[in-house]
């Protein structure tokens, strides 16, 4: 297999150039707009993806950008960058530190670089696929548990969660629920074996490209909601991310 060092060494650093940008924005004004999608970007939002996509131009100029507020190319094979600037805008606007930089590197739709950036905690989370996945360079793995007796992760929208099939069955089944901002910083927490698990209908490429590989390096397990395997080549909604001794039991929850 390629040698993708140089490709993650590109995403380290760029994550360390995003990570000076939120910090900066979170306690002053963040010029917050409403998308169609009635979701918020702020500035940090907008700088970090144009950084995003100045930097691996210089780096890799053949390679194209899937960015959540900008991009150079549209999904398909090959090779594709998928950033989300700012993963967990909602809870950077309400001042919850659980935004996260996120940058992936798919080839033919697979993920096979992954970093996230963690910029309060100053946490870096790397992957290459094949290998393991480490936080500031020690070894993560998921933990063992099961949903009797680990901490499970929902969405961060409240409003949603009555929508979902798994709500009500967990609650019914009394798995502990833990609802909170960051479709990054979940799965990160998955493969720090703190949670056991996270779904979530509406999520979306840009949003887990590289929690994909962090959670599945780690030793747990991803997929689409259905349990089939997600293909990065093109739009989806929907995940689970788990230690994998859960997976099974979820998407019958989600059934």
């Amino acid at each position: 297999m390629q040698n993708y060092q140089k490709e993650l060494e590109t995403a380290i650093n760029i994550a360390h150039e995003a990570g000076p940008i939120i910090l900066k924005y979170f306690d002053i004004d963040q010029e917050i707009e409403q998308k169609e999608d009635k979701t918020f970007v702020t500035i940090a939002d907008k700088l970090i993806n144009t950084m995003v996509i100045e930097k691996l131009k210089e780096s890799f100029p053949e390679d194209g950008v899937i960015g959540e507020e900008e991009s150079t190319a549209e999904y398909g094979m090959g090779r594709k960058w998928i950033c989300d600037p700012i993963d967990g805008t909602a809870g950077y606007i309400w001042g919850t530190p659980t935004a996260m930089f996120s940058l992936a590197l798919c080839v033919d739709g697979v993920p096979i670089v992954g970093v996230a950036f963690d910029p309060f905690l100053n946490k870096m989370y790397t992957a290459i696929k094949g290998g393991k996945s480490f936080c500031n360079e020690k070894e993560l793995k998921v933990s063992n548990k099961d949903l009797q007796t680990g901490i499970f992760a929902v969405s961060g929208s409240i409003k949603s969660l009555p929508k979902t099939k798994y709500y009500q069955r967990m609650i019914d089944d009394k798995v502990r629920l833990a609802a909170f901002s960051g479709a990054v910083y979940k799965p990160c927490l998955i493969a720090r074996g703190r949670l056991v698990g996270y779904a979530e209908y509406g999520i979306n490429p840009h949003d887990i490209a590289a929690a994909h590989l962090i959670v599945e390096n780690a030793g747990g397990r991803v997929t689409a909601i259905d349990g089939s395997p997600l293909d990065y080549s093109k739009p989806f909604k929907g995940a689970i991310l788990s230690n994998g001794v859960v997976h099974d039991k979820v998407v019958e929850y989600c059934k």
